[in-house]
């Protein structure tokens, strides 16, 4: 088999863990360190997309006494390991790899050795009847006693260099492979004089370098997304994925910041992602836009948001909280998700909140932490032909005397907000995500609310634990293979995603 040459195409691997998980594998590998090498056959969700394949950490077959042979400073597959790895395909849909160190004063480079190791497994692991990925990782430490990383994935034929690993933990790195020296690089160019001088000056000279080279997710354009981005944009995020389904209403423009009083007469009205992304380009017309007036559920934004380096959940919407829960969990990609709600009584505000609450592997998802409910999400999902079916069910139902709410509840109530406290709250999200980009500072809570008119605003947190009968432990990293486990999946009556740039 030919093996990965230069690279003459765009297409590339993208590798996900736990920071967690990185820990204790980078444990594993140099147990015998500096002078030899160790290595294991690991488990991995995966995705392939338009731009490559992401492969997402699951855990790692360890090796045995006699799986590896001790007596030689090289890894050394026996056998019964690898029979035991092939045996792992039939388990389950995931992939199979392999990861191992290389000792000191050697780059994470693969030696002809090497080569052939990832010639035969690759062959091995295609024969099967569900044909599945493999991928190959090496990682070394420098004389700085950082670490590195090299590696490729043998999908259909094709070889793919992992061009990026994201590490999600209490900060969230994008790791770069390893290269050979070259020229010192300009990362830092304009920090000192540049819109972002002050921003080097709180936090280092390093710190615009990060946001340029990070990928944000936004899902939902107009209360709390349109400031988040807004903020974003100025902080010179390099790229921003957004999406939405919906169009500008004039109801919209108190608290859209994409919007202008033009657009209050635009016939057809425009899409929420079109104001959103010109909006962008205005402060930064360097920032890349990747916009989607579509769903999150659809494939071709979903293929984008999981290459984010995280998601904020601006949406009020419960299939979309539960479809970002989803995400978080299978596909490692952290999310904040952002929420407003204002009530009030004869004139007089009672309620001004604010929410902001973290998703990821290890932390209660959004039905955990009952945010969601199944009715509405049965609501917002439903074609006008299910709903009127449902209500008869209902009337039917309490006619024979029976609770009819168990076939319909009723549409859920509208959550009102006015723009001040929705730009609070999108402001503060894209502010935590920065400072997760930055591993500057961390979130106060995984869950908490806050109330602009309670004394010390009312801050709550919400502490409770991951209930043990919830799935969202069960498939952590099991990316498209953890289809199972979804808790809402695209309607087919709804529309297509359409690219708006």
């Amino acid at each position: 088999m030919k093996l990965p040459c230069p690279i003459k195409n765009h297409r590339a691997g993208l590798w996900r863990i736990t920071e967690s998980d990185r820990e204790n594998l980078l444990q594993l590998l140099f147990q015998r360190y500096p002078d030899g090498e160790w290595g294991t056959f690991f488990r991995f969700g995966f995705r392939r997309a338009g731009w490559g394949i992401l492969i997402t950490w699951v855990d790692s077959l360890k090796p045995g006494a006699g799986d590896l042979d001790r007596r030689s400073p090289l890894v050394e597959f026996r056998a019964g390991y690898i029979q035991r790895a092939m045996a792992a395909l039939d388990d389950s849909e995931l992939g199979i790899g392999v990861i191992h160190s290389h000792p000191k004063g050697c780059a994470p480079l693969p030696s002809p050795a090497d080569d052939d190791m990832d010639s035969y497994f690759a062959l091995e692991f295609e024969r099967f009847e569900s044909p599945r990925p493999y991928a190959s990782v090496i990682v070394a430490r420098d004389r700085r006693n950082e670490v590195s990383f090299s590696g490729r994935v043998f999908d259909r034929g094709i070889w793919l260099p992992l061009a990026n690993c994201l590490v999600n933990g209490k900060r969230i790195t994008r790791e770069c492979p390893f290269s050979k020296p070259n020229a010192p690089t300009s990362g830092s160019l304009g920090a000192k004089h540049g819109s972002q001088a002050r921003l080097a000056q709180l936090l280092g000279e390093d710190a615009p370098h990060r946001l340029r080279n990070a990928v944000v997710g936004i899902v939902g354009c107009s209360g709390t997304g349109t400031p988040a981005i807004h903020v974003l944009a100025r902080a010179e995020i390099g790229e921003i994925v957004m999406v939405d389904p919906g169009y500008y209403k004039p109801s919209n423009h108190q608290r859209n910041h994409a919007s202008r009083h033009a657009d209050l007469f635009e016939i057809p009205a425009p899409a929420k992602v079109g104001l959103a992304s010109r909006l962008v380009k205005e402060i930064n017309p360097a920032i890349t836009v990747t916009g989607f007036q579509g769903d999150l559920l659809d494939d071709a934004v979903l293929n984008e948001l999981v290459r984010c380096d995280l998601i904020l959940g601006c949406t009020d919407s419960n299939y979309a909280r539960a479809a970002l829960g989803d995400i978080a969990s299978h596909y490692l990609v952290p999310v904040l998700d952002l929420a407003a709600q204002m009530r009030a009584e004869n004139g007089s505000l009672q309620e001004q909140i604010g929410e902001i609450a973290r998703y990821g592997p290890g932390l209660p998802c959004p039905w955990c932490r009952r945010r969601i409910s199944p009715n509405a999400i049965r609501y917002e999902t439903a074609t006008n032909e299910e709903r009127e079916f449902l209500i008869a069910a209902a009337e039917e139902a309490e006619q024979r005397g029976i609770d009819g709410r168990q076939y319909w509840g009723g549409a859920p109530p509208p959550e009102l907000t006015v723009g001040y406290l929705t730009t609070v709250i999108g402001a503060m999200g894209a502010g935590y995500a920065q400072n997760l980009l930055l591993g500057c500072s961390k979130l106060p809570h995984d869950r908490f609310q806050l109330d602009l008119g309670m004394p010390f605003l009312g801050a709550v947190a919400d502490e409770r634990p991951i209930r043990a009968e919830c799935h969202c432990g069960r498939y952590t990293g099991w990316a498209d293979q953890a289809q199972i486990a979804r808790s809402v999946t695209f309607p087919r009556n709804w529309p297509r995603a359409v690219r708006v740039d």
